[in-house]
Formats: C-alpha cells, structure tokens, sequence
C-alpha cells in the first residue's frame, strides 16, 4: 500500500501516482488520497471529466468526516492519457471534508472505453458527452437522441438509447447537431419548448433548406405572426393550448407532430388555420417536407 506515512510527503506520492500511470501495473493498488493530494489530482489531472455531482460530493463528504467511509472494492481509475476516468466525485469530497481516505486505484484503462464505466450506475448521456469534450453536452445528447427517434420506423418509439449508443450515433452521424443548440435554445427562453426536439428538428429542416429552416425558428422564437393563418404562430397556440388543458405538459410526440406541421406549410409557402393545426396520436406521423417527393402539408 502506498501510504503517506512511508513517503516523505504528498508530493512524492503524487510523484508515484504518475510513475504508475506511465508504467500502468495489471492490478490496481491501495493508494491513501489526502485532501492536498485529491486537489492536486482534480487540478492537474481532470481534464475533460464529467460535471461533478454537488449532492454526491456532499453526501461522500459527510460519511468521510464521519469516518463511515472505508476500503472497498470500489475504484479510482486512470487513463492511458494520464487523466482521471472515474473518481472525482470522491477526491472532491476527500477535499471538502478535509479527511483522507484510502482506495484502490486502476491504472492504464483505454481512454476510449470511458462510455462503459458505470453505465446505467451514474453516468448519463450528457456525462458521457462531456467526457468526449462536447460542448453543451447535456443539449446534444439530447438532440441526439431525439435525432435517432425521428429517423427510426417508428418516430413513436420511446425505447431507451444508451449513453456509448447515442456517442457513436454523433461522431458517426448526427456531429452536426451541435450548431443547432444555440437556435433552439432561443426558442426554449422564448417558446417554452425542450432544447433536444427543437435541435433535432432544426437540424432535420436544415438538410432540406438551411436559410428557410433558420428563418423559420427565427420567426418562431420571435413571435413573428403573418396574418391569422400563419402557420408557426397556429403552431404555438395550439401546443400552448394543449399545456394549458394538461397541466403544463404536452406529449413528445405531439409536440414534435405539430413542429412538423407548421414546418411543412412554412416550407411550401402555405397558410393554414389553426383549426387544421392538430395532431393526435391516432393520426399517422408527419413527414418532413422536403426530406421525401409527395407533399405532405396540412
């Protein structure tokens, strides 16, 4: 065991931390992590992690003052890239409680397997996007997965995309998502609707027509009414309708439904009335005009 006590201080510890990560042995070791140890690791080697867990720290912190915290099987772990994979939640709480602990430490683990460790556990699709270094993860992810439902045979379908899952759907397909998050978050802070449907959309009209599918969610943030037949501003009355009659909540596939709708009468130039405006789940799911030949309006 690596124990501070056997060294002459915390910088020769970490000194061996690193001796370790660059020569990775194939067993984990017992490594006692103290406070100025913890935060020299989170500073110097957490590059690119996960967003921390405030509750958890919190609740990691308190059995560690209480000296409820012991040696398990549970492990910190190290790349091969030299950083921190998993871990920082509890070197964060050695830091707030002021409390060493002791714990094995993996080291070596390919840097690219990070989306298999403690999924289904703790991390999520945002963690995991934050991870891999994308920005607005959390928004991405989302949109991601809403990409992956609209494009399915069955844009109905709810069915769960894990975290690694929804990763390799982006980097191989959907990297392009990430430049919609700005327009839809305009749209959430000035039209209540969820920043992942709205990306996903905006992004699925920008293939067919990018300058139309921007003027349309410019439009749409704005509140830009053209006459009682518009079709963007029926839209947004009906689906604020809908909430008002069910407590604040509207079903996704609703909401993504009647996105469509307006889309499609924007794009061909159409007026409709807010009568014609309506979807339910019974009605067969819109397609995106301009993405199939037959036009699908109203």
């Amino acid at each position: 065991m690596i124990n501070v006590e056997n060294l002459k201080n915390e910088k020769a510890v970490l000194k061996r931390i690193r001796k370790l990560i660059a020569d990775p042995p194939e067993q984990s070791r017992v490594v006692e992590f103290t406070p100025a140890i913890s935060q020299k690791v989170l500073t110097q080697l957490n590059v690119g992690n996960r967003t921390r867990k405030p509750q958890k720290i919190k609740e990691y912190a308190d059995d560690m003052a209480a000296g409820q915290w012991g040696l398990t099987g549970a492990t910190i772990v190290f790349g091969t890239d030299g950083l921190l994979k998993d871990g920082q939640n509890r070197l964060a709480a050695c830091v707030q409680s002021g409390c060493s602990f002791e714990t094995h430490v993996v080291f070596g683990v390919n840097p690219q397997l990070f989306a298999k460790m403690d999924v289904g556990r703790v991390r999520n699709a945002g963690d995991i996007f934050t991870i891999a270094g994308i920005k607005n993860a959390n928004d991405v992810a989302a949109g991601v997965r809403w990409l992956d439902i609209l494009t399915s045979e069955n844009p109905l379908s709810r069915d769960t995309r894990t975290p690694d899952y929804l990763l390799k759907r982006y980097q191989e397909r959907y990297s392009g998502v990430s430049d919609s998050i700005s327009t839809a978050r305009t749209i959430r802070r000035n039209c209540a609707h969820p920043v992942g449907n709205v990306a996903a959309l905006h992004y699925m009209f920008s293939k067919v027509d990018p300058d139309k599918a921007d003027e349309f969610c410019q439009r749409w943030a704005t509140g830009m009414r053209n006459g009682n037949m518009d079709p963007i501003s029926n839209m947004q009355s009906e689906v604020q309708a809908i909430k008002t009659t069910n407590y604040g909540r509207i079903h996704e596939a609703v909401r993504n439904a009647l996105i469509i709708k307006a889309w499609n009468n924007f794009y061909l130039g159409k007026k409709v009335s807010r009568n014609r405006m309506k979807w339910s789940m019974g009605d067969g799911f819109p397609k995106i005009e301009g993405l199939q030949s037959k036009p699908t309006a109203e």
